[in-house]
């Protein structure tokens, strides 16, 4: 509470001027160390989207570089608008000292081969995002990315938060970095992660609300016990409560918020990368990232995104093999040539959508031209993908892909031996050393005796689709490897519970470890049928289907030699077994489940194939979530309108306050005290704040100077001030009591509360737009603490 709102104190101000000046100065660094270690206490829930926690003290560093250079341009006096400058600059510094120590003058300033560096360690970030599935590495790309990323939040808020002495909304930072983890790990922000963001944030309420205290004439840089602990409970209260809450919302999964059936910001988008959205795709609650496809092929297709072939054991990613691609989709070859003596079969698809957003295109395997395509694309002839030429992951909303497949048998398959050395780049055999045992023993145990490469295939498929294993899309978080790599492997043959990411890769490595080149497919099972045809560009008809987020799929594809790449589907209750995949005794009676006309496809939800009947009969699959078209809107509007109520909170509570006020001065029958606390808080709110030395009388002289008050405004301004005065200076008048009593005090000064509209309206009209939209919805005098 500033001088100008109370009884002059019989110190003179000039002795307190000094203490003031220091309680300002130390509540600033106060509040600067708040927003810091709130930053850095969000960042911890970073680990698991970042592999370890050797990214942390390059981004510490990054964080104390901001924090300081802005307290100390604070405590230098530089002009407001520069201290977020001061803060940019060291950040700058910071960055360039770290990652590009050698091109840089005197190792900390920037050069043009700094800014060379800074573009080469963005492309190599943006490699490893859409390449590799989390935790990713954090090599010098990404970490420089997340020190860049956290150290701009920072910036944000340390300026909320102590230069314009808005703690509140320095939430808003705090909530960007939180966006990450809470989207893309599997199980969100996660308890301990909500945790420590939570009590960053109280921090740094704690130290605004102290800073604004050590600004006041009264000297008290610490709230009153009841103030504290009503702060305390009221932050534990709302802590508890974001953490139970969920618990009784029908619909959520376990987890903290936003894990479950949340808003999600990324909703209708799909495709970023398949490996790391796959999982939670899965586990929606509703159908998000619609894609159609038409197709004149005679039965359904996969749409196959990228692959992965690089399982070096501590992660599997797709590789970009930038080396080798091709830039263009007008003519596409595969490496791996097919036999002569193995007809082919060309099919024409057009595919189309508005949220699927990747840099990978979306192709039946395998594609030998791709047209009307928007952008660059470039194609790798070892895995027939085709990526981005420029990394730009817009949707397309149509375009088509001719392509060549060859149309096997059994028996052809049947009569391939073992492909030869060197028949495939050694990435597609690779296996790491130390293999987990586990591993080993299952693909012996469950090939047998079998020699053939064809043999051991369809064993291992029938191996994994047997009674033995079930489908689960719980079962992996749960158990803690929702995921991949050869430790979440090892867990899943010990567990024999997962999904499709772990049913393909377990025969991919098997396959390995037998003897047969091996890599796994990312994209979409066939999906259903619309009932609907379209017409293709040479007249032709084609089916049309549509698949969704329920129907991200993994599946391995192993070479044989002469037959090229061939697909198998070894998940329970998942996509569709090729013909060519059934044991011979099955093909009769599995013939018209695997290769089922695509208009006798049903729209209920993702087709599903029994396992062979050699295997013993499989226990109930879980039948995935039906397409509920109205949840995503729900979801949408209940965020929208979380996110709107918390953006007017600061409006309503100094709305509240005011309200408050008002019949209190009515009740007293005009309380001029309370008039002018409402002028003191409207003047802060619109940038003029009252001074610590200030006397109301002076205040009110400096008020109407600086907003150029006049006229009526001005005139009501020194009605509040006189009013004001004569109650809280005046010696208090008596008024003569009846015949033999004593004389009473009299009551209060009145004031009329017409006068507040008229020093509001005043005060709006000397302001530029900005500063009454930040006086409206952030008002700056509800850091000054409770008053009535």
């Amino acid at each position: 509470m500033t001088a100008a709102m109370t009884r002059t104190r019989s110190r003179p101000p000039a002795q307190g001027a000094p203490r003031a000046t220091a309680r300002r100065a130390s509540a600033q660094w106060v509040t600067g160390a708040a927003a810091a270690a709130a930053v850095l206490l969000c960042s911890l829930s970073i680990h698991g989207v970042l592999e370890g926690f050797g990214w942390m003290w390059p981004l510490s560093l990054s964080v104390a570089a901001v924090s300081v250079a802005t307290a100390l341009a604070r405590r230098f006096r530089f002009p407001t608008v520069l201290v977020p400058v001061a803060g940019l600059a060291s950040l700058t510094m910071a960055l360039t000292w770290m990652f590009s120590f050698d091109t840089a003058f005197l190792g900390i300033i920037p050069t043009s081969g700094t800014a060379a560096r800074a573009g080469a360690l963005l492309s190599d970030a943006q490699t490893v995002v859409i390449s590799q599935v989390i935790p990713v590495v954090p090599d010098q790309g990404v970490v420089f990315i997340a020190c860049l990323a956290v150290g701009l939040v920072t910036v944000l808020v340390d300026t909320l938060a102590v230069t314009l002495r808005m703690p509140a909304a320095s939430g808003l930072g705090l909530f960007t970095i939180l966006l990450v983890p809470g989207i893309i790990k599997p199980q969100s922000v996660g308890t301990a992660g909500f945790l420590a963001a939570a009590l960053g944030f109280l921090l740094v309420l704690a130290a605004g609300a102290w800073q604004e205290r050590a600004d006041s004439r009264t000297g008290r840089n610490r709230p009153t016990g009841s103030h504290a602990a009503g702060a305390v409970g009221i932050g534990a209260g709302a802590v508890t409560a974001a953490l139970l809450l969920p618990l009784a919302i029908p619909g959520f999964s376990t987890g903290a918020f936003p894990q479950g059936a949340r808003f999600d910001l990324f909703a209708g988008t799909t495709g970023l990368n398949p490996v790391v959205t796959l999982g939670n795709d899965l586990r929606q609650p509703s159908a998000t990232g619609r894609i159609t496809y038409a197709t004149d092929s005679p039965r359904p297709l996969y749409l196959r995104s990228t692959t992965l072939e690089d399982f070096s054991g501590s992660r599997w990613a797709p590789d970009t093999r930038s080396d080798s691609r091709r830039l263009g989709t007008s003519t596409m070859t595969p490496l791996e040539s097919v036999s002569a003596s193995i007809p082919t079969t060309v099919t024409t698809t057009v595919i189309g959508s508005q949220s699927y957003s990747s840099p990978w295109l979306l192709a039946p395997y395998a594609p030998s031209s791709v047209s009307e395509v928007g952008g660059a694309w470039t194609w790798d002839p070892s895995t027939m993908t085709i990526l981005s030429a420029d990394g730009s992951a817009d949707p397309q909303s149509s375009y088509q892909v001719r392509s060549v497949s060859p149309t096997m048998t059994g028996e052809m398959l049947r009569g391939i031996g073992p492909a030869p050395e060197g028949a495939v780049d050694p990435v597609f055999t690779d296996l790491p050393d130390d293999l987990p045992q586990v591993i080993r023993d299952t693909a012996r145990e469950a090939v047998g005796a079998e020699t053939a490469p064809y043999g051991q295939a369809l064993a291992l498929q029938s191996y994994l689709r047997s009674a033995r294993f079930s489908y689960s899309l719980d079962a992996p978080v749960e158990g803690g490897y929702d995921g991949n790599g050869m430790d979440v492997l090892a867990r899943f043959l010990e567990q024999r519970s997962g999904y499709c990411v772990h049913f393909a890769s377990a025969m991919a490595v098997m396959a390995r470890e037998v003897g047969i080149p091996s890599r796994m497919g990312l994209g979409y099972a066939p999906g259903r049928a619309t009932n609907e045809t379209r017409t293709g560009a040479t007249g032709q008809e084609l089916d049309e289907f549509v698949v969704d987020s329920r129907d991200a799929h993994a599946w391995p594809e192993l070479y044989f030699e002469g037959a090229g790449w061939v697909r198998f589907e070894p998940t329970p209750s998942r996509g569709v077994v090729p013909s060519y995949a059934v044991p011979r005794q099955q093909n009769a009676g599995a013939a018209a489940q695997t290769d089922a006309d695509p208009r006798e496809l049903q729209a209920s939800g993702p087709p599903s194939v029994p396992s062979p009947a050699a295997s013993p009969p499989a226990s109930p699959q879980p039948v995935g979530p039906a397409e509920t078209g109205g949840a995503p809107f729900a979801g949408a509007g209940i965020g929208f309108l979380a996110a709107v109520l918390a953006f007017l909170t600061p409006r309503g509570l100094r709305r509240r306050r005011t309200r408050k006020r008002q019949r209190a001065h009515a009740e007293l029958g005009g309380g001029a005290g309370l008039a002018w606390e409402e002028a003191i808080d409207l003047a802060q709110d619109y940038g003029f704040p009252a001074r610590t030395a200030d006397s109301p009388r002076s205040y009110a002289a400096r008020l109407a100077a600086d907003a150029g008050l006049t006229g009526p405004s001005a005139a009501a301004l020194d009605r509040l001030r006189q009013a004001y005065e004569a109650e809280a200076y005046a010696a208090p008048a008596t008024v003569p009591g009846p015949p033999g009593r004593a004389s009473s005090p009299q009551g209060r000064t009145s004031s009329s509360w017409a006068d507040i509209g008229l020093l509001a309206a005043g005060l709006r009209a000397a302001v530029p737009a900005g500063t009454r939209i930040k006086a409206a919805l952030f008002p700056a005098s509800l850091g000054r603490g409770r008053r009535t």
